[in-house]
């Protein structure tokens, strides 16, 4: 029992088949683990207790009867606080909602059940998923258990320390630019954002609450953040499809292109001057592009066949996000639009400049960088013919420090090898997958000079998610893979 609460998904699923553990055994686990550690990490903001015990007496009174049973019977897990959950608050982090309790699961959540899935709670976030670490001001920030100075990031950051720390067998999240990947690498896990609208979005937030909920949010999509890379295949084959309006619209993810690292033709973007990384990511790429050479993979550093540069895939990215983002303007507040023309002022061409234009940007302005998107979208297909997968950072460094501008979101900076840089810098690396729509699988590499994880990330083609995940799952079983935050193994 001791390690059972840090083991894959995978191999407490095969411990409730076999016998060795109950559902209600595993969920107890779980929950004596939240009540040691949650307060002081502050992951999990809701708990659905109850319901979580009935449904895991439930899921083991079918087991032995036999029944027919889903990829995920009896796993307890978490839910990232954007999904709304009959009969359970969800919160978003807006204080707009702190009181908000859903009459109906969002569809993603609808299907987990359906796949037998025991949910336990829901994971802290930013307000409105606005952010690159988990704090808002509902439940306040979510530190990082392998130092609780550091933040957890964002916006899955409450799901990435829960996974990272034990308290559940995973966390299902979303993502607009790095939301599931950047706290995956920051906590030291294995974290996906599954092709774009192959998983639907139907009831999270911001879409809802009311009719708001059978929106879609553009650039977003789902993912989840497990302990290795095997564990995402049972997600998906358990969320993965049209939603019941699209009718006989059908989606099926292709097969992994290679069975064995060697097999792999793996293109890597190792730098850019954009965005530049510190030494612990650029140890990380060494570490893998020794083990891939090891293994016998096609490795082609910086290919000159990249189809767009950094610059102008983030240009697009933006446009597209703060269109995305003017769906919800609670955040819009007094203080916060006077930080941000203040911020206008002091740098005219910097990114609040960016957000402000792209806040108020015509409908004409975004159609163009629609249709820009699209364009990358046919150029990364086209470059996918001749790799499998694309290997590079997440963002530039380990997990920083937790900021203390909460309002002031373009005066924040970060760190890179001693030099200063600006904050929203940490999408840029994850935001090059959300334009093109997409997968891509992060991989724990390594610890860094600081002691912190530091993971690299896998794209793949739009469809190709099964190709992204097994290439994780092969990388890691060579570096360092999953492993336990020491304060609280």
């Amino acid at each position: 029992m001791h390690d059972l609460p840090f083991q894959s998904a995978a191999d407490q699923l095969s411990a409730l088949a076999s016998g060795e553990v109950s559902s209600e055994e595993l969920l107890d686990v779980y929950l004596s683990r939240i009540g040691a550690h949650n307060a002081r990490l502050n992951a999990i903001v809701t708990l659905d207790t109850d319901r979580a015990r009935r449904e895991a007496r439930e899921a083991d009174a079918k087991r032995a009867r036999g029944a027919e049973l889903g990829p995920l019977h009896g796993l307890p897990i978490t839910l990232k606080d954007s999904y709304e959950t009959a009969g359970l608050r969800t919160a978003c982090g807006r204080p707009d909602l702190k009181a908000y309790v859903p009459e109906q699961d969002a569809e993603a959540v609808r299907r987990l059940r359906a796949a037998g899935a025991v949910i336990i709670g829901k994971t802290n976030m930013p307000a409105g998923n606005q952010d690159v670490q988990a704090d808002n001001p509902v439940f306040g920030p979510t530190l990082n258990p392998w130092n609780t100075t550091r933040t957890s990031g964002g916006s899955a950051g409450g799901g990435a320390v829960a996974t990272a720390a034990g308290l559940t067998a995973f966390d299902f999240g979303s993502e607009i630019g790095g939301s599931t990947r950047i706290p995956a690498h920051f906590n030291g896990l294995y974290g996906h954002k599954a092709t774009w609208r192959s998983i639907p979005l139907i009831g999270h937030v911001p879409g809802g609450p009311g009719v708001g909920r059978w929106g879609e949010i553009d650039l977003a999509c789902a993912g989840a953040q497990v302990r290795e890379a095997r564990d995402l295949v049972p997600i998906l084959r358990a969320t993965v499809g049209p939603p019941e309006r699209d009718g006989g619209f059908s989606y099926t993810l292709a097969p992994p292109r290679a069975s064995e690292l060697g097999g792999f033709r793996v293109a890597v973007w190792t730098e850019d001057p954009s965005c530049p990384v510190d030494d612990d990511v650029a140890a990380a790429m060494d570490d893998a592009l020794n083990a891939l050479r090891t293994a016998g993979a096609k490795v082609d550093v910086r290919p000159t066949s990249l189809p767009v540069s950094m610059a102008t895939s983030h240009d697009v990215f933006l446009r597209l996000l703060f269109g995305a983002f003017t769906y919800d303007r609670s955040g819009l507040t007094p203080a916060s639009n006077a930080a941000l023309l203040a911020r206008v002022v002091q740098r005219p061409r910097g990114e609040a400049m960016y957000a402000l234009r792209g806040t108020f940007q015509s409908h004409y302005s975004w159609l163009q960088a629609d249709v820009e998107r699209h364009e990358l979208r046919q150029r990364w297909t086209e470059f996918f013919r001749d790799f499998d997968v694309l290997l590079m950072p997440v963002t530039s460094t380990t997990a920083p420090p937790h900021h203390d501008k909460p309002i002031d979101r373009f005066g924040r900076r970060i760190q890179v090898d001693g030099q200063s840089r600006p904050y929203w810098e940490q999408v840029k690396w994850s935001a090059i997958a959300n334009v093109a729509g997409s997968p891509a699988t992060t991989v724990p590499v390594r610890t860094g000079r600081d002691g912190m994880p530091v993971g690299l990330q896998a794209m793949g083609p739009s469809g190709g998610d099964l190709t992204t995940i097994k290439f994780a799952e092969l990388l890691g079983q060579e570096l360092a893979g999953y492993q336990p935050p020491p304060a609280f193994a």
